[in-house]
């Protein structure tokens, strides 16, 4: 296995995410990871990766992903990343528009031995749905709790 840094390391794994790779994540990817931030239906470990990065390109085939910023502190990396890509398939239960997004993520990724091994993320899913033109309306049965009332308690 090839030793990477951590910046060179989470580089290649959104490389490998805007290539179509997922085979390669393989090798950056620790057997023992964890997504503390799966989407609904992930599995857990890198197999879990992998779907997010099938589902992912399932709702934009032409997804592609451009590192904006890195910054190493020990053995994590925080980085950004603007996605774009082209809204062809089911994005969050909305099917394909045809519009071009692009997107905003960031992430924090623990590293040990030239893999990942903890990924933290979130990413402007709402700034995406916008630009599909799909609307967000409020849940009716949502009940508000606590201050989400409106009433001083």
């Amino acid at each position: 296995m090839i030793t990477r840094d951590a910046s060179s390391t989470y580089r290649a794994i959104i490389q490998a995410v805007t290539d179509d790779a997922v085979d390669a994540l393989d090798a950056l990817i620790a057997p023992t990871f964890v997504d503390h931030n799966p989407v609904a239906g992930q599995p857990s470990g890198p197999e879990g990766f992998k779907y997010w990065a099938r589902s992912a390109r399932g709702a934009f085939p032409d997804l592609s992903g451009t590192v904006e910023d890195v910054l190493v502190d020990g053995d994590k990396v925080a980085g950004r990343v603007t996605w774009r890509g082209t809204h062809r398939g089911n994005f969050v239960g909305v099917p394909g528009t045809g519009s071009t997004v692009e997107f905003s993520a960031f992430h924090i990724v623990r590293f040990a031995r030239g893999r990942a091994m903890e990924w933290w993320g979130t990413a402007d899913l709402l700034g995406a749905l916008a630009q599909t033109g799909a609307r967000v309306l409020p849940n009716p049965d949502a009940r508000p709790t606590g201050s989400d009332t409106g009433r001083s308690e």
